[in-house]
């Protein structure tokens, strides 16, 4: 059999085609391995090959064999399980309104449904290696994707100052947080340099930082900070850089260790004078899950906040485990950022809630209704499942060895 036709037979066994140039690359590198080992047996140039293909074995075989290895898995079970939450949602409001429907309502389920069609896109989206050439290209297409959709957010109403945005806005954090899995796809592109690159993504990650001070909300700033010395805390940890990884270390985390000092009389303060339990009232008495779940069920509303508590702390825990599963440092550190940001979003929240932040921006991510950002953090939310799901398709796809670098770009 000829060399071209025994790919050709591999080849066809494969579904995920842009998987085929990488196979193919592989077979060859194997075949002229065994050409050369039976040249050097005496045998002529056109027998060395054909023996080579031969000892390959049988090419249907190997190549349901590959298929069966790089075959692109969707967590199916985890995107019925986000499906199954956004229903829950949806009843839960429809429910709360008995029914009527008001505008807020129907403009709810229709950011629901739109997500829907973003997570769907993404979760399904081809791989193609060239678009992941350029270092700063998945972090722009997130920094712009995440703009886009707080542009919507603005203009959504019929003037801007009937759309509810403000410098606050949930849209404009969630932009900002979305941001971190982009990041872990820098550092991982970075991972190759010196000083000079560590230095870059902190540069990088200080526009972020400093663009998330417009909001003057302290523990909002505290929380994106914390987000990107987490996702370079493990890019450092896993070697990824040719610096001195210890002392580096210590001096990226002594920033969030000051932020956190200063944030301790403020929380005395919000202790000694009573406001937590004042502000976590005024949120309860908000049109969110928790304030509908209490109205709707009374005390058994309780029970209710209680099980959204423990299946946020579970979905974080089906993220890790899935993470952990992952054998692609690409689709790892893109998949951690996410599950940061997510987490992020969470504390964020409950730090607001608390009465440290702009208590009407609480998201909880999966089950906030959130009726302030006009959908755009919805939105970003639904992109980032998306993402994830992507990532986890992909990871027995992707080349394992060496996606490019910043100097090959």
């Amino acid at each position: 059999m000829k060399v071209h036709e025994y790919l050709k037979t591999v080849e066809e066994q494969i579904r995920c085609k842009s998987i085929w140039e990488d196979i193919r690359t592989e077979l060859l590198g194997h075949i002229e391995e065994d050409t050369e080992y039976f040249r050097r047996k005496g045998m002529s140039r056109e027998e060395a090959v054909e023996r080579a293909v031969e000892e390959m074995g049988d090419p249907v075989e190997t190549g349901i064999e590959l298929d069966k290895v790089h075959r692109t898995r969707l967590d199916v079970k985890l995107l019925l399980f986000f499906i199954g939450i956004d229903l829950l949602t949806v009843v839960l409001a429809i429910a709360y309104f008995k029914g009527e429907m008001p505008d807020d309502v129907s403009r709810y389920m229709l950011w629901r449904g739109t997500g829907l069609f973003f997570l769907l896109m993404f979760s399904f989206g081809g791989y193609r290696k060239e678009y992941f050439s350029k270092p700063y290209q998945l972090w722009l297409l997130f920094f712009i994707i995440s703009a886009v959709f707080m542009m919507i957010s603005v203009f959504g109403g019929a003037a801007v100052e009937d759309s509810g945005f403000h410098l606050t806005d949930t849209a404009y954090q969630t932009m900002l947080f979305s941001n971190v899995a982009g990041f872990g796809g820098l550092a991982f592109y970075y991972r190759k340099g010196g000083y000079g690159e560590v230095r870059r993504l902190l540069a990088i990650a200080g526009v972020v930082c400093l663009l998330s001070m417009i909001s003057r909300q302290y523990f909002f700033t505290f929380m994106i900070v914390l987000a990107h010395v987490i996702i370079l805390t493990i890019a450092v940890r896993r070697g990824w850089f040719r610096i001195k990884r210890r002392e580096f270390l210590i001096k990226l985390w002594s920033l969030p260790g000051l932020l956190a000092l200063f944030g301790i009389p403020m929380v005395y303060r919000a202790i000694r004078d009573h406001r937590i339990a004042q502000s976590v009232r005024k949120y309860l008495d908000m049109d969110d899950t928790p304030g509908m779940l209490l109205r709707l069920f009374g005390s058994a509303g309780i029970l209710g906040i209680f099980v959204m508590i423990l299946l946020i702390i579970g979905v974080f825990m089906w993220m890790l485990y899935d993470i952990r599963k992952l054998t692609n440092q690409y689709c790892n550190i893109i998949c951690t950022g996410v599950l940061t940001a997510f987490s992020m979003m969470v504390l964020y929240s409950l730090l607001a809630m608390m009465g440290f932040g702009d208590i009407s921006q609480v998201f909880f991510p999966f089950f906030s209704v959130n009726r302030f950002s006009n959908g755009g953090a919805l939105y970003l939310y639904y992109i980032l499942l998306g993402t994830f799901l992507h990532m986890h398709r992909h990871d027995k796809v992707l080349p394992k060895a060496e996606l490019p670098t910043k100097r090959a770009a």
